[in-house]
């Protein structure tokens, strides 16, 4: 099965609709959501995908893509779009007489948000975490016996 544009919008809509609707984000599934349009182009560039306009993802885009790396696909773009959400997110907790407001609840469940799929990134695919390497020194020098009785 081909993903298309629309596919992955349905599926970015179903896992952060709520928070991108909170952060006045559009939540439009016809494949031309312009607020998705960095968070799928993103993860098609970090899949090792290319995108012909940087602005504007479109289905053949996201066919450069295999399909073994779907869900890898979905993780990066999600977690894009996440991190968009919490640059828009702008309400603060209110307090106006006895009635008050507290917003930053949602602020604190999208840093979970962000937590969880950054870890399924870690975990599933190894993305974020570094690499360590190692190399050998060659001296080449020999030791000697050196005494007393040697020099005499």
């Amino acid at each position: 099965m081909t993903l298309t544009r629309a596919n992955m919008e349905s599926m970015l809509v179903k896992r952060c609709g709520g928070l991108m609707t909170a952060a006045g984000l559009a939540v439009t599934v016809a494949g031309s959501n312009a607020d998705l349009n960095d968070p799928i182009g993103y993860a098609i560039r970090k899949c090792g995908g290319t995108t012909a306009s940087f602005v504007s993802v479109a289905d053949g885009d996201i066919a450069s893509i295999a399909e073994a790396n779907y869900d890898k696909l979905l993780a990066i773009a999600e977690l894009r779009t996440l991190y968009n959400i919490r640059g828009n997110y702008d309400d603060v907790d209110i307090s106006i007489g006895s009635r008050s407001e507290s917003f930053s609840q949602l602020m604190k469940q999208l840093e979970e948000h962000i937590a969880r799929v950054e870890s399924t990134l870690k975990l599933d695919f190894g993305i974020g975490i570094g690499s360590i390497s190692a190399q050998v020194i060659q001296l080449d020098f020999a030791e000697h016996n050196e005494t007393m009785a040697d020099t005499e």
